[in-house]
């Protein structure tokens, strides 16, 4: 008499045999696309780092739509088109009736710096102890040349070529966001495809939160800047406030960089001037970091700033000033998805 025991258990291996074959697939399906993107990093950052810029557009856009289309009751994408619409009409007037000025200044601040630069030289060198200090600094190399005009305008070419990429890129990304999420995460199993969106949401809110922040500390740092140096009578007062307000963009780095132009053309007035721009300086940061940003830590994300700098300095070193620019929000991202979807795993205590 023959044992059915055998017979059972070469009956019972297929439901398992398929079982792990499906499961084996699913990982595969989970795992290639991430493959290939970290592929896309290894081969094409720069353009990686393009797509992330025109998503921060994207949320700017979004962002602004809908709170018009809350406020007033309506779709999201009319409260987009209106939005729009405002931002165009506002770019318009600026460009007529600001434009011109500020464009002018731009031109007294490249002639002007150089013999700012220079004089700043001169100073140090009639103190002995700033020279032996600074010896190793090139201050001429800080000021605009007229050397390499060529290469500037190549360098101009390609700034707006990119900048033109990254509206683009941001403007379809603000008008069907849905679609993109929905494409992305078609490329996973089904699964998966819950955990991807809620990833997409992740980095959305933490964009989100980050760019508001972000823009209140550049609107009050540009004010704040324009007020001291009109009061203080430095000379091209708007242009050194804007480009103060547009620096903070880049967290701890822009603000040193911003105050470069300032100190030197306080100089060309006296000593005692660029030492009141200094301070003033270092009062608007101050205020900005202690009191200002704490007012709206709870919409943005709390980055440390040690690993802010160090990952600043990163991002710098490998992709250059674009790198450095969208170091922050990035990590912000990052953080926020390790946060909410990487720590609940390893400690489901965190959940």
């Amino acid at each position: 008499m023959s044992d059915p025991g055998p017979h059972r258990a070469d009956h019972a291996d297929p439901k398992p045999t398929g079982l792990r074959a499906k499961a084996s697939r699913e990982r595969m399906a989970f795992w290639l696309p991430i493959a290939i993107f970290a592929l896309l990093v290894l081969i094409a950052p720069d353009i990686l780092l393009l797509v992330f810029a025109g998503l921060l557009v994207a949320v700017f856009l979004r962002m602004g739509g809908n709170a018009i289309a809350r406020r007033l009751h309506i779709r999201e994408g009319w409260g987009l088109a209106l939005y729009s619409i405002i931002l165009v009409c506002l770019a318009v007037l600026f460009f007529l009736y600001a434009a011109q000025g500020l464009s002018d200044q731009l031109d007294q601040l490249t002639t002007a710096l150089p013999k700012a630069m220079k004089q700043v030289q001169d100073y140090i060198d009639s103190h002995g102890w700033l020279h032996s200090v600074t010896r190793s600094i090139d201050l001429g190399s800080i000021a605009p040349s007229s050397k390499g005009a060529a290469t500037t305008v190549m360098m101009s070419i390609g700034v707006i070529g990119n900048a033109m990429l990254i509206l683009f890129i941001g403007v379809y990304g603000a008008v069907e966001p849905q679609l993109y999420r929905r494409g992305i995460a078609a490329l996973f199993p089904a699964s998966k495809r819950d955990w991807v969106v809620a990833s997409f949401a992740t980095g959305w809110a933490a964009l989100s939160g980050w760019l508001f922040a972000q823009l209140i500390s550049m609107t009050v740092i540009g004010l704040l800047t324009f007020v001291g140096l009109w009061l203080l009578n430095v000379p091209l007062a708007a242009i050194l406030a804007i480009l103060a307000g547009l620096l903070t963009f880049i967290p701890n780095i822009g603000p040193v960089l911003s105050a470069i132009p300032a100190l030197a053309m306080a100089l060309t007035l006296s000593p005692i001037t660029m030492l009141w721009v200094a301070l003033l300086y270092l009062a608007v940061q101050a205020l900005e970091s202690n009191l200002i940003t704490p007012q709206i830590q709870e919409k943005a994300m709390s980055l440390p700033p040690a690993l802010v700098i160090a990952f600043q300095l990163l991002m710098g070193s490998f992709f250059g000033l674009l790198g450095l620019a969208l170091a922050t929000p990035l990590l912000a991202v990052l953080m926020m998805m390790t946060r909410r979807h990487y720590l609940p795993l390893v400690r489901p205590e965190t959940a």
